[in-house]
């Protein structure tokens, strides 16, 4: 992946999460979080970690009940049928908070922001409609709600 820097640089992601996308997880194809598959190989190139730990980290959020990948069998170039696991958007992501690569690391404060940016919202909204129910439940016209 050409936009990916160096494991050690700090600014490893800053280009891919911006306005609201993760456009690190399009250029793998992974776009929807229910119809798109990354497979393991993917996933170390994505998060720039070793297949062992990845495979240490999916083994274990398996074991938890996190993550259950889909089977999919494909002929290998050697004429074998091979078995590989292939996860869902969410289950990348979730494989992504337990590992800590730059990738990986990036990946969860962006998450985080988004959620606290997403409960702000929610708890503003809820303030506006309380606000707008007790006008309501006080006035015995409707017209006066939005005066």
């Amino acid at each position: 992946m050409s936009n990916i820097k160096a494991h050690g640089d700090t600014s490893i992601c800053a280009t891919h999460f911006k306005d609201s996308e993760l456009s690190i997880f399009k250029d793998f194809g992974i776009v929807d979080s229910t119809k798109r598959f990354a497979s393991r190989s993917q996933m170390s190139e994505l998060y720039q970690v070793p297949r062992k730990t990845l495979a240490d980290n999916i083994r274990n959020l398996k074991q938890d009940g996190l993550i259950n990948p889909a089977k999919s069998r494909h002929i290998a170039k050697d004429g074998k049928v091979r078995v590989q696991e292939l996860f869902t958007l969410n289950e990348v992501v979730a494989i992504g908070f337990r590992l800590r690569s730059d990738v990986a690391i990036k990946l969860q404060s962006y998450a985080i922001q988004l959620l606290s940016e997403k409960i702000t919202r929610i708890q503003s909204a809820k303030e506006i409609i309380e606000l707008e129910l007790s006008h309501y439940s006080s006035k015995s016209d409707i017209k006066d709600l939005y005066r």
